[in-house]
Parts: C-alpha cells; sequence; structure tokens
C-alpha cells in the first residue's frame, strides 16, 4: 500500500467515526434524574403549586366603612377580597401628590378605608390598580391607608393614599358612575348579612379596627401532602450533582454543600435554606430597594411554582432585605409557632448579582379538607378590648393589629395518621410580632353581643 492510498484510508475511517459521534450526540438524551443519597431525584422545578403576581398577593387586611353610627367592617373576608378586586377592577384617574404643610384633603363625612398588613412603597399602586395613563411618576414614600371618598355630585370617588411613617398624601379618581353607586349602597344600606361592627383603638394616633360581638367559625382537619425536599435541591443549589446528604435523628434531614445548606425539619412539613457565600464589604454596598427585594421574591417562588397555598405579603423590609408571606385560610390570616404558615426570604446584593440568602418555607399541599364542627367559644371583641384595657402587661399604644385567625397545629399521632387542624383564635401584632390572645383572667366577660 502506497502513501497516498493508506492517506485515502486514514481519511474515510476518520469520516466513518465523525459521522457515528455525531449520530449519538444528535440522539442522546440527558438523564432527567440523578441520584443523591441513594435517592433518585428528577430535575423537576415544579413544587405542585402556582405563580402569582403583585396584584394577587398583595391585598388589604381590612376594609372599613366609615358612618355616623360608627365602623364596619365585612363579616366574611372573602367578601372583602371581592370589594377590593371591584376597585382593582376600575380605573383611576388624575393621580396627583399633595404638600402635606400646604393642601390638605377633604374627605366626606361617610368614606371606606382600606389598610394593609405593612407599609408599601408607592410605586407599587402601578401593579395593584388600573391607572388611565402609564407615565405616572409615583413618588418615593410608602402607604399603608387609602381612602375612598364620596363626591355625590359627580357620581365620582376621590382616592387618598396616605402613609403612617410620614404626613405624605396624593389623590385620584374614579369616575365611573356605576362604581360609585355601588360602593356607596354597599356603606349606605349597611347590610347586616355582609357588614359588621368593628371597634377602634388608638383611633387618633395609630387606628387598630377589629370585629365587635361574637364570631364563629369553622374548625377544620387538613390531610397534608408532603412536597419532596429532593425537588429543591435542583432549585437552591447551583450544581446539584454535588450536593451531600445527611440524616440524624438529632439534625434531621440535610442538604449540603460547601457554602449552602438546606434542613428539613418538623417530620418533613418545612425547610429551612442558607447560602454562605461570602461577600466582602464593598460588595454589600449596593442597595436594594423595597420593589428590587419584592419583584426577586415572587420571581424565584414562580420560577418553581411554590404558592401552594394563598399566601400573601406580611412584611416588606429593606433592613435586612427580607419579605414574608403568611398563608390565609378561607381570606383569614393563619399562625403557627414553628412558622409553617409563612414563606420567608432574604436576599443580598454582591458585585455581580443579587443572592437569596436565606428561604424558609413549609413543605406541604392540602388534601383532604374537612369541617369538624363550629366553633362557639370564640371570645366577643368587647371581650377582647376590655382585656387589653384592664391588664396591666400591656399597652394599647404598642399594638400594631388586632385579628381573628386560624392557628394552624400539625398532628403527627403516627406515621399513617397526620393532620392539620385549623382552630380561629384572636391575635394581637405587637414590635411586629404576632402574638395569640389568651384570656385567662376569668373576670373579663366572654360574652357577646
Amino acid at each position: 500500500m502506497n502513501l497516498e492510498t493508506a492517506k485515502s484510508f486514514i481519511l474515510v475511517v476518520m469520516i466513518g467515526i465523525s459521522i457515528i459521534l455525531s449520530y449519538t450526540l444528535w440522539n442522546y438524551q440527558p438523564s432527567s434524574s440523578q441520584t443523591i443519597g441513594g435517592e433518585v431525584v428528577e430535575n423537576e422545578l415544579d413544587v405542585g403549586g402556582t405563580e402569582q403576581s403583585k396584584r394577587t398577593l398583595i391585598k388589604p387586611s381590612d376594609i372599613i366603612f366609615h358612618t355616623d353610627e360608627g365602623d364596619y367592617g365585612f363579616k366574611n373576608k372573602t367578601e372583602q377580597d371581592r370589594f377590593f378586586e371591584k376597585m382593582q377592577e376600575s380605573v383611576i384617574t388624575d393621580f396627583a401628590e399633595y404638600d402635606s404643610e400646604t393642601s390638605e384633603i377633604e374627605r366626606s363625612s361617610e368614606y371606606i378605608e382600606i389598610i394593609f398588613p405593612d407599609e408599601l412603597p408607592m410605586e407599587v399602586l402601578n401593579a395593584l390598580f388600573t391607572f388611565g395613563r402609564e407615565d405616572i411618576e409615583f413618588p418615593a414614600w410608602s402607604l399603608k391607608r387609602i381612602f375612598i371618598s364620596y363626591i355625590h355630585d359627580s357620581k365620582s370617588l376621590q382616592i387618598e393614599f396616605v402613609s403612617d411613617e410620614s404626613n405624605e398624601h396624593a389623590a385620584a379618581l374614579i369616575t365611573d358612575a356605576d362604581i360609585y353607586e355601588e360602593f356607596w349602597s354597599t356603606l349606605n344600606e349597611l347590610d347586616e348579612n355582609m357588614l359588621t361592627e368593628y371597634l377602634v383603638i388608638n383611633p387618633d394616633t395609630n387606628p387598630v379596627y377589629f370585629p365587635a360581638g361574637k364570631i364563629e367559625l369553622p374548625i377544620y382537619s387538613i390531610t397534608p401532602k408532603q412536597i419532596k425536599p429532593s425537588l429543591f435541591v435542583n432549585i437552591l443549589f447551583t450544581n446539584p450533582s454535588v450536593v451531600r446528604e445527611t440524616r440524624s435523628q438529632t439534625i434531621g434531614e440535610v442538604y449540603f454543600t460547601d457554602n449552602r445548606q438546606m434542613s428539613i425539619i418538623q417530620d418533613g412539613m418545612r425547610m429551612e435554606y442558607v447560602s454562605h457565600v461570602a461577600s466582602t464589604t464593598e460588595e454589600t454596598d449596593r442597595i436594594l430597594t423595597e420593589m428590587n427585594v419584592l419583584d426577586r421574591a415572587i420571581l424565584s417562588v414562580n420560577n418553581h411554582r411554590g404558592w401552594t397555598q394563598d399566601y400573601r405579603l406580611e412584611s416588606l423590609s429593606t433592613d435586612p432585605n427580607q419579605v414574608i408571606f403568611r398563608m390565609y385560610y378561607d381570606g383569614y390570616p393563619t399562625f403557627n409557632r414553628n412558622k409553617l404558615a409563612t414563606i420567608e426570604q432574604r436576599w443580598e446584593a454582591q458585585q455581580n448579582s443579587v443572592q437569596l440568602i436565606e428561604y424558609n418555607r413549609p413543605l406541604h399541599l392540602f388534601e383532604t379538607t374537612f369541617v369538624l364542627r363550629r366553633d362557639d367559644n370564640l371570645p366577643a371583641g368587647e371581650s377582647i378590648l376590655a382585656y387589653l384595657e384592664m391588664n396591666p402587661d400591656m399597652s394599647l399604644e404598642n399594638i400594631q393589629d388586632i385579628t381573628i385567625g386560624y392557628e394552624m397545629n400539625y398532628i403527627r399521632e403516627d406515621q399513617s395518621n397526620e393532620f392539620i387542624e385549623m382552630s380561629p383564635s384572636w391575635y394581637k401584632k405587637e414590635n411586629d410580632n404576632w402574638q395569640r390572645i389568651m384570656i385567662t383572667d376569668e373576670a373579663i366577660p366572654r360574652g357577646g353581643n
């Protein structure tokens, strides 16, 4: 075989090998799973919930109707949600900021007050409501309350946006006569099937409203379904293939790398994730706004369809860069001392990116729900007010909110019998912390009107 023949043969062989390799690559299907600690983990980024937006996650904690006869709120919290959604559908026009020192917005004698759980950046209004123009420049301050007044001559509504932390305010209009009539009839008729009287503390400083009289709510038993913790390995770790796992009776189930750790606790019902990625002082000098934190939190949970229940914004802060979403059930907030009722995230701005530093959340879905009974032992609002006023260890001025919510208790009798019980109870917010109100003084009346 001469040299030229040998070269041709080698060239044909190389072309053949190239064709075989190309065919193999074209037809290769990468594995959709990996093994961690002996468990096959699917490369799935969907934990079985939904995607949400600021418009659906931010809702008022109370809507109060102020009249000459008193203050009123919704009996049924789902009706309150529907009322707010009606306002969100309305077109808002003539938005303008007012100088708090030289201008005063006049309210009608009867008006509606909308209260949010925490101060919100004014910029978020563009996501919550429908404005008649898109080029509005919202001011830099935050708001917690919205007041709706009636302009009877033109059958329109005046919308006033007010900050609790400063004396700033802005105003706008809803000129839809149909919406005016609907809102006016709700307040004017005071339908006893829809509205109930509300009590108030600190009316001149930081008004806190809560329902008067006796309220009966169901006690629920709910069967939970666990979300596989291994799903979050793909979601939270940049390189899942290097994640290690350990299990023990003392520390439970832990997934970790050199700088990230995810702990599964409370019988697999909750996870705590923390990133130990180091950052220099120069890197953390970057400032995140509240909108930055909120947008990143919502996007990160949406990316794995992590809204597994009805969650709503509870608090938003840039010191630290933290956001908390609370679970609601039947329109009422839920509470659990072991954080089974909140999704919490903390973010940190670094030199080239913004990192999720902490992510704590429940790992359950609700399946079958049973109504056990009606709870007729819930104290009336008047009893709560009397108890707070007479308790020497409490100061009404320090109370930020009072509400009825569901105490969420996870009960596991054995591996085959576990359930969540939802029991209604009274709660107060003080120093940014929620506490269950336990009336221990038998001298305080517990009856209702």
